[in-house]
């Protein structure tokens, strides 16, 4: 599983279509859905059938939208490769975990560069700083 986070909330089909191309294959190989929608999933999902499954949800502070990104059939490093050349090419403007743990790297309009999580006391807000 990754975690990344967009700056500017996308739609679900955005989002299928950013993925589609990360994982090039079509939209119909890419399962997009909302937290709410993930947990209410009463049937299971054919992982054989898709490329990757991501669960997208809101968020607050530098970022809007967490996609979490599973059951893909790269490796990390690939997966992250790919996220970064399809964010530069499109500008779509994003975070993608770096090392150690609190590390991020941000694609934006400028290219890419390092910046570190800030610490926040709720779950689903997230402030970055460059180091």
């Amino acid at each position: 599983m990754m975690d990344i986070l967009l700056k500017h909330q996308k739609s679900p089909l955005q989002i299928s279509n950013f993925l589609a191309e990360v994982f090039e294959c079509s939209t119909d190989k890419i399962k997009t859905c909302s937290l709410d929608e993930f947990n209410g999933l009463t049937e299971e999902l054919d992982a054989n059938a898709l490329n990757c499954i991501c669960v997208f949800s809101p968020v607050q502070g530098d970022a809007s939208q967490l996609l979490q990104l599973y059951r893909y059939k790269m490796s990390d490093p690939s997966v992250t490769q790919r996220i970064v050349g399809v964010a530069m090419k499109n500008k779509i403007h994003i975070y993608i975990p770096g090392e150690p743990s609190n590390d991020w790297v941000y694609i934006g309009d400028a290219g890419s560069e390092h910046v570190r999580q800030i610490e926040s006391d709720a779950d689903d807000v997230f402030y970055f700083k460059t180091p």
